[in-house]
């Protein structure tokens, strides 16, 4: 059984881009077919395009572009979707984009946001094959202002339940309420129904060192100069102890460097201040309102004549707070509004501290030390300080006290890192805007975690670190970070846009064909022009998939049917073609298997594309810091309009044998289906 999941940072522009790139006659799949004749003993390209050469005659008498490309990907049994962002009411009066609901094969199953802050934003989707799936919950976690988000469904198939999540991102009461939520929803499924669980999705948090870019990587400042001054008195003692012996010097100079200067970084950074400035792009010579960090340097003979003059830090940003978010150091918690301590004459709120003071990343620390005491730390410097027990994520981070309770309480494991413990660089989520990914700077916030009894079931004979157009890494270490860059830009064939506009440029049938390969537990590199996060895998032994696939009966109760939205209102087609219907008569029986799914892809080909969605943000949201309350900085991007289902209408009169130069009659049972 292979399990896919993916964040697709809205599904009508991905599937755009599959039905453009991997439609019957695209030039990327059409290269799929003859891919045998350029293929160099790959074992994977020649799994690939025998897969294509068994497609032909499906893409070509349906194009089910979507469904096609779920086979190049080792015909994905589950495919768990986060952030499809489509509304309840398309799905409802069947006016999704590319008929997305019903996918040859599979069923669906939805939760969309439906509460007034989310409503066409958030959304999952778990399609799973026919026969896999026993019941479906939209609502597991018995909260109406968590479900109402469209951040989780659950799905039942038989030996184990699958819970697919979106998990708010930042740090603020509703990301905790969540998890909590759902970690009380997984105990119950154990407890109660004797359920093994599975746990898929972007969880928009990190649970290891290596799941971040090692620049992002935080020390604890005042935990190391504590740890610097227990040294030096412990190097004290031994001298008088050993009289006439040459100190220890076993302290590494970066940290002397911190222990001699950081007073008087503390005390220029009391200056700081965000300063209001434009960009100009050089394409339109359209300019922007940004903002900088600006602090003035202390005027004394340490800093070679520069006391007193300004030195701006950081990078442009959007807002004041923005800018001065990296470089303000004091204790960091939100409060909980649900969570209040009464007496008889107040109530309180609890404070829940995400970040002890004076906790920064490698990165910043290194520009401080550059930019206001001049002192420079070289590539080597910085990375034994990224390497070093004192760098690490952020442990008072209540998400990561979370996930870790998670792993060692519930039993629960990371398959991917169980699977690859040392793997470097391996990333799942980049910043768009920016084009972190070309650097390969980003984290991995998407995971596939079972609980361990389903460990036994998981494959292992298939790891396979992918590492782009190269059939070897460099000096044959997949683990390595030059290995996970090959992988994320496949190869290099994955080329930066420019900051001056255009967008994404149009790929190679090459760099496009580079996603494909054989099944396994790890990470899929989909294309950049597709979303910012990369999609993850999960593999099961053949045995496991024996006990599960195609042996399942679809419960028709409350639950299920209300993750099948797309049910309750047929389409046209589907009412033309049943057993009854106005043109039953008319047509053969076997025409009715070949139309009943064909308008899957048919939609889309003259839509515009897009722009690229960048909505994660590594700032946290509603946080204070010594009380002061902090704008909530969010970037939501508009929502997906209705796609004209006109073509799809006229696919389905003309598959069922209907005159199509006939207009229908007012009342009719074709405009009654017709409409909401």
């Amino acid at each position: 059984m292979l399990i896919v999941s993916w964040n697709v940072a809205g599904l009508k522009p991905a599937l755009q881009r599959i039905h453009e790139d991997y439609g019957g006659s695209s030039a990327a799949f059409s290269s799929l077919l003859s891919s045998e004749n350029n293929d160099n003993g790959s074992s994977s390209s020649t799994t690939t395009s025998k897969k294509a050469s068994s497609l032909k005659t499906t893409t070509t008498s349906s194009s089910c572009a979507f469904t096609n490309y779920l086979q190049l990907h080792g015909n994905i049994d589950i495919l768990c979707l986060q952030e499809h962002k489509i509304p309840l009411s398309q799905l409802s009066s069947r006016s999704e984009p590319h008929r997305c609901s019903t996918i040859t094969n599979y069923e669906s199953f939805w939760s969309c946001a439906t509460d007034k802050k989310s409503k066409g934003f958030n959304g999952v989707v778990t399609y799973a094959k026919i026969g896999t799936v026993q019941s479906a919950d939209s609502t597991p976690l018995n909260d109406p202002e968590l479900d109402n988000q469209g951040r989780c469904i659950m799905t039942d198939h038989g030996n184990f339940v699958l819970f697919n999540v979106y998990v708010p991102n930042g740090i603020h009461p509703n990301k905790m309420k969540f998890l909590y939520a759902l970690r009380k929803s997984m105990r119950k499924q154990r407890t109660e129904f004797g359920k093994a669980v599975m746990l898929i999705g972007d969880m928009n948090l990190k649970i290891h060192k290596r799941d971040i870019y090692w620049k992002h990587r935080v020390v604890n400042v005042d935990e190391l100069l504590l740890q610097q001054q227990q040294q030096q008195q412990q190097q004290q003692q031994q001298q008088q102890e050993q009289c006439g012996q040459k100190e220890d010097d076993a302290m590494p100079k970066w940290k002397k460097d911190v222990h001699t200067h950081w007073d008087k970084i503390t005390s220029i950074l009391e200056t700081i201040e965000a300063i209001p400035c434009q960009t100009t792009n050089p394409n339109t010579k359209q300019t922007f309102d940004r903002w900088r960090a600006r602090v003035k340097l202390l005027d004394d003979s340490n800093n070679n004549g520069g006391g007193g003059r300004y030195v701006i830090l950081g990078t442009y940003e959007e807002s004041a707070d923005d800018a001065l978010f990296h470089y303000t150091f004091g204790e960091l918690f939100y409060e909980d509004p649900d969570d209040t301590n009464t007496t008889t004459t107040t109530t309180t709120t609890t404070r829940t501290i995400c970040r002890k003071k004076n906790v920064l990343s490698v990165e910043v620390l290194t520009e401080l030390m550059a930019k206001l005491v001049n002192v420079s730390w070289d590539v080597k410097t910085q990375r034994e300080i990224a390497n070093s027990k004192e760098a690490d994520l952020n442990p008072d981070s209540p998400a990561y006290i979370w996930m870790k309770s998670l792993l060692e309480d519930d039993k629960m494991v990371d398959t991917f890192r169980h699977m690859y413990p040392d793997a470097e660089g391996r990333f799942t989520c980049w910043h768009q805007q920016k084009n972190k990914r070309y650097t390969n700077e980003g984290g991995r916030i998407d995971f596939t975690l079972v609980d361990q009894t389903l460990l036994d079931h998981v494959d292992t004979n298939n790891d396979n670190l992918r590492c782009g157009n190269t059939k070897s890494p460099p000096h044959n270490d997949p683990n390595s970070e030059e290995a996970a860059l090959m992988a994320c830009t496949s190869n290099g064939l994955y080329q930066a846009p420019s900051f001056a506009g255009g967008g994404i440029a149009q790929l190679s049938k090459r760099a496009l064909d580079s996603q494909f390969g054989i099944p396994h537990t790890g990470m899929i590199y989909t294309p950049p022009s597709y979303s910012d996060h990369i999609a993850i895998s999960l593999l099961m032994k053949k045995e496991f998939n024996d006990d599960v696939v195609g042996h399942l009966t679809l419960q028709s109760n409350p639950s299920t049917r209300k993750s099948q939205p797309h049910k309750k209102q047929k389409s046209i087609a589907s009412f033309l073609c049943a057993p009854g219907g106005a043109t039953a008569a008319k047509k053969k029986p076997a025409a009715a298997s070949s139309t009943s799914l064909s308008s899957s892809t048919t939609t889309g080909a003259g839509l515009k594309r897009p722009l690229e969605d960048d909505s994660k943000d590594s700032k946290p949201t509603n946080f204070k810091y010594f009380g002061d309350k902090k704008k909530a900085a969010s970037s939501l991007s508009s929502a997906s309009s209705k796609t004209s289902s006109s073509a799809n209408t006229a696919k389905g009169k003309q598959d069922n044998g209907d005159n199509n130069n006939k207009k229908p009659k007012k009342n009719s049972l074709f405009n009654h289906f017709g409409k909401k």
